[in-house]
């Protein structure tokens, strides 16, 4: 009886640990759920992300251009060395991300959210920051010729001291920017 008992329960508990293990593999919230910090890299041109939640992704070193990440929640995000041009970030969260090196010509970024994002060195040429919050962003070594950032919010002398643009840089009533030499 004993001996019965004890091959019922070895059988059981293969059984569950099978069951497991399959249930496991689609059950999201179990432990081989996705890094908490996604790789998006490579190549997604023209890609809609519009409204996807991609806090602390990793974006660097790849290629957005034309892409919509409209209303997109990237806080904290990673897009150093990657390419934007044209891409639209209309409303998107954005505070916090990293956008060193990254090419933006063109890409708009109306409404966003940028505070205390880190942009160093980045291409923002042409670019639209209409009503964009950028407050203590980094605009470090970063180009600003022929943007539009007359309406954006936070945007201080300091910041713009350490950016460069030209003569098509459009600024609130008082700032300024040196030239791109």
């Amino acid at each position: 009886m004993l001996t019965h008992l004890r091959t019922a329960l070895v059988a059981a508990i293969a059984v569950s640990a099978i069951w497991a293990a399959d249930a496991a593999a689609f059950w999201p919230f179990g432990k081989p759920r996705v890094d908490l910090a996604p790789s998006y890299g490579g190549a997604c041109e023209g890609c809609d992300l519009s409204g996807r939640i991609l806090a602390g992704a990793r974006l660097s070193d790849s290629n957005f251009n034309n892409s919509d990440f409209s209303s997109a929640v990237l806080m904290r995000a990673n897009a150093s060395g990657s390419e934007f041009a044209d891409a639209n970030f209309t409303d998107a969260d954005m505070r916090r991300s990293r956008l060193v090196g990254a090419v933006c010509p063109r890409a708009v970024f109306a409404r966003a959210m940028l505070n205390n994002a880190d942009a160093r060195g980045a291409n923002f040429r042409r670019a639209d920051f209409t009503e964009a919050n950028v407050s203590r962003m980094n605009f470090e070594a970063a180009d600003i010729s022929g943007a539009d950032l007359s309406t954006a919010q936070g945007l201080t002398q300091t910041q713009l001291d350490r950016a460069c643009g030209d003569r098509r840089t459009r600024l609130p009533r008082g700032l300024s920017v040196a030239r791109c030499g």
